[in-house]
């Protein structure tokens, strides 16, 4: 009887190969809900276009769906189906492109902007004042970043891509919140 010759062992890669090697693609929807529908390929100031492009969204929520009472809580609640998602995509789409929290990643300025209008009364998702003021309340804690907000940036993948912008987001939406309440209603 004749034996099949052994397979040599492939020897393990050195750390110099393993950098070398094609990174992972993303799938599809990673791309779709990483870059929120596009709008994180815009070639000036991706996040301000993300956070742009979410306002569509927050005016659906609060306007087409109803209020309960004096409050309208959708976009706290899409923000809370998106918190998981927007995080594997963020990663899937970090991994494809090799780089920590790459600028065409704007989901996580969706979920911020949701959280910063999350905290108003129902009506006034009828009022242009109330998306200009979230739009950059929310860009400006975004980019500031304050204590806690700046080092959970740290996280690894996804989670420190998208929680920054979650924490800015719910800050937003506090100070928006009392904003209204205090001045605006």
């Amino acid at each position: 009887m004749r034996r099949a010759p052994k397979k040599p062992e492939k020897a393990q890669p050195s750390p110099a190969t393993v950098q070398a090697l094609p990174l992972p693609k993303a799938p599809a929807w990673a791309w779709v809900l990483g870059t929120w529908f596009g709008s994180g390929f815009s070639p000036v100031a991706p996040g301000t276009a993300g956070t742009a492009a979410s306002l569509p969204l927050a005016w659906a929520l609060g306007v087409l769906l109803p209020a309960w009472g004096a409050w309208s809580p959708w976009c706290l609640l899409a923000s809370a189906a998106l918190f998981f998602p927007a995080v594997a995509a963020s990663t899937r789409v970090e991994l494809a492109l090799g780089r920590h929290d790459p600028g065409l990643v704007v989901v996580d300025e969706t979920l911020g902007t949701l959280l910063t209008m999350a905290f108003l009364p129902a009506s006034a998702f009828r009022q242009w004042t109330a998306y200009a003021i979230a739009f950059f309340l929310f860009r400006v804690l975004d980019v500031w970043k304050p204590g806690l907000i700046w080092r959970s940036q740290d996280l690894p993948h996804g989670w420190g891509i998208v929680v920054d912008d979650v924490l800015a987001g719910l800050l937003g939406g506090a100070l928006l919140g009392l904003l209204w309440w205090l001045e605006l209603r």
